[in-house]
């Protein structure tokens, strides 16, 4: 019961903002982080369990002709990704309630920041995979009012649509792997889908279900070729960046990678597809966010990057890739949702985010500097932050794995880590560092406490998370990756690995390289600019074009404006669909046999059929009609008759006359 009280918290929060907003700001955020915080502390509750082994389950039958039950099931994965979501959705209520602007409906944002939490939750705690396709095609809806929440930009309009399109797109795919994913394993419960590897694995359409389940997850998370959406969601409000593009949406297919990992992972089927896509995407993102300019883009491409990075973790098929898999996502996390608010503070106080109108903030700004900085490195994998732990990790596993030649997958690992390194420096050295200058559009400094506030406690993770991480975060990953991987994971997170560890030269180089591709920024940046290639949002809009188009033709075609028409269209179609079942002789299984023909019922047919048309073809003559309509009438009457029914005989030609006598009255 208090896991069904978890899920449904967000949507109960979600009734109250637009009811609310006339009591004031601080009261509508109040309430909704009030509800927030209650699922977060019932969670915490749970957590003792969970962490000792156990899994938290409950049951209720919804749809069972279906297989539909609100089952819903709370183990070391579900604990990580709702702690996640509800630990910084609570921060992101505080942080949205400074930044917004009075002009803004608050009201509206909470309403459908809480949609898409309580989506979210639904999707970490379902035990039913219909139930989580449910909550997955909300996520879709819900963040496709949150990323065109500002509707009167075209950016925002475009943005959700084309995250709409793409996700859902990939959702309808997901669907059908799922339900093929059910029907080889005999069940639609994830807890008896997990126990099912050999059966599933076996299959003949095992690989059909991964590569339909897989475009789901890449599309959702933003994995190579369907990356290009989310720098496009950007033009939303920052919380919604911060939020769904750090711990939630994006997440959503990585979460569902790791919950499918022991019935889909360890094949080479799986290894290929994932650990390719997870590579290309990471190196195509880091490569993008070195040359961007706006701060909030600079960020998209590097959490493409990131996703990819857990991706290819995750395709290693191993556990301990799956393990370091499980830490980034944590790690990701905090620098991330800390950077994306960090963005939206410069922003809010220089009312600009082009890298090429900041620099030496760090004067002006000093707290928001020092937010930054802490995030910054650690995404850059400086120690002794947390992105070092995990991304030492990463390098750990990449220097031991093969894909293709030995040599090629540990090269490109550190070719990704070395654009990291560029492009966190290229944020913090082209935004804080530098002489101040006396251009920004508005004169920054650093904003009040409510601001700020969220950003600094997520640094502060970071630097325990870095500085403790046995204490901090290793009972959290042990869990989330035993329940990932269906072995007892015992993590030992340690800064040093020793001078023969190949990560630590591979750190190095990626530090140096790092620094180096930010040294020659200049001469890069022009040939990055004089450089053609294609644009991912060019081919979409390409493909999307014609089908819209189509689509234009048809409807203006249908829907003319003439009622007439439109009738007649729609006769047709029930009269087709009436035909092809009569010629066919097609009935469901278990109906009547189909009466035989006599000569009354014939006739009455044809009349019915004689006056239809007639007045169809004469319905400018008013008298005319009515009597047409009256014929009708009555043999529709006479049908009731011959089937053995009196009283509605009698009830219709009532009805018929008077209608008929009384329009007759009118004319």
């Amino acid at each position: 019961m208090t896991l069904a009280l978890i899920a449904a918290l967000p949507f109960l929060g979600a009734l109250l903002p637009g009811l609310m907003i006339r009591t004031g700001r601080t009261a509508c955020a109040g309430v909704t982080g009030a509800f927030t915080a209650l699922a977060l502390l019932l969670l915490v509750i749970q957590a003792p369990t969970v962490l000792a082994g156990g899994v938290v389950t409950t049951k209720a039958d919804w749809l069972p002709a279906i297989g539909l039950a609100f089952n819903l099931r709370l183990d070391g994965l579900g604990l990580l990704f709702a702690g996640l979501i509800l630990g910084i959705g609570l921060l992101i209520i505080l942080y949205a309630r400074f930044y917004l602007s009075k002009n803004d409906p608050m009201g509206v944002f909470y309403t459908y920041l809480m949609l898409f939490q309580g989506a979210m939750v639904g999707i970490v705690l379902s035990d039913n995979i219909l139930l989580l396709l449910i909550f997955w095609e909300l996520t879709s809806l819900s963040s496709f009012l949150l990323i065109g929440y500002w509707k009167h930009l075209p950016e925002g309009r475009q943005g959700a649509r084309m995250a709409l399109a793409v996700t859902g797109g990939g959702g309808l795919a997901m669907i059908a792997g799922m339900l093929i994913l059910g029907n080889i394993a005999g069940s639609y419960d994830l807890s008896v889908i997990l126990t099912q590897k050999e059966a599933i694995q076996a299959s003949e359409w095992y690989l059909p279900a991964l590569v339909l389940i897989l475009l789901g997850c890449f599309t959702k998370s933003a994995q190579f070729p369907f990356h290009f959406w989310l720098p496009h969601a950007m033009a939303a409000p920052t919380p919604v960046s911060a939020y769904l593009h750090s711990a939630t949406m994006v997440k959503a297919g990585i979460f569902l990678m790791a919950r499918m990992w022991p019935v889909l992972a360890g094949t080479p089927e799986w290894f290929w597809i994932v650990t390719t896509a997870g590579l290309i995407t990471m190196l195509i993102g880091a490569k993008i966010a070195f040359f961007k300019d706006d701060l909030k883009a600079l960020l998209a491409f590097s959490t493409v990057s990131h996703l990819g990075l857990i991706t290819m973790l995750l395709g290693m098929g191993t556990a301990k890739a799956a393990t370091v898999a499980i830490f980034h996502i944590i790690n990701h996390a905090t620098f991330k949702a800390a950077l994306f608010m960090t963005a939206g503070i410069v922003d809010h106080e220089t009312h600009t985010r082009d890298l090429k109108r900041l620099g030496g903030l760090r004067h002006l700004m000093p707290v928001t500097f020092t937010i930054a900085l802490v995030a910054s490195l650690s995404m850059a994998g400086i120690p002794p932050l947390n992105g070092f732990l995990s991304k030492e990790m990463m390098l750990e596993e990449a220097a031991h794995t093969a894909l293709g030649p030995a040599w090629l997958l540990p090269l490109l690992a550190t070719a990704g880590a070395l654009f990291s390194v560029a492009y966190s420096f290229r944020f913090l050295a082209h935004a804080f560092l530098g002489p101040k200058r006396t251009d920004y559009p508005h004169t920054p400094h650093d904003p009040g406490f409510g601001l700020w506030a969220a950003p600094a406690l997520l640094a502060l993770l970071v630097v325990l998370i870095g500085l403790m991480p046995m204490t901090a975060a290793s009972w959290l990953v042990d869990s989330a990756a035993s329940a990932t991987t269906g072995t007892a994971i015992d993590l030992h997170i340690k800064h040093w690995h020793g001078l023969g560890s190949p990560a630590l030269w591979m750190s190095l180089a990626a530090i140096g390289g790092g620094f180096a591709l930010l040294a020659a920024f200049g001469p890069l940046r022009a040939l990055w600019d004089a450089t053609p290639r294609p644009e991912a949002k060019a081919i979409f809009d390409g493909l999307v074009e014609p089908l819209a188009a189509a689509a234009r033709t048809v409807t203006q075609t249908l829907h003319d404006g003439s009622l007439t028409r439109a009738i007649a269209i729609g006769t047709a179609a029930i009269a087709a669909t009436a035909l092809f079942a009569f010629t066919t002789g097609a009935h469901a299984p278990g109906t009547r046999d189909l009466l035989p023909v006599e000569p009354v019922p014939v006739i009455a047919w044809l009349l019915l059929m004689s006056a239809t048309l007639a007045l169809a073809l004469a319905h400018r003559n008013r008298l005319l009609s009515l009597i047409l309509v009256g014929i009708i009438g009555l043999i529709v009457s006479l049908a009731f008759a011959w089937l053995s029914a009196p009283d509605l005989a009698l009830t219709q030609i009532t009805v018929e006359v008077v209608t008929v006598v009384l329009m007759l009255l009118a004319l």
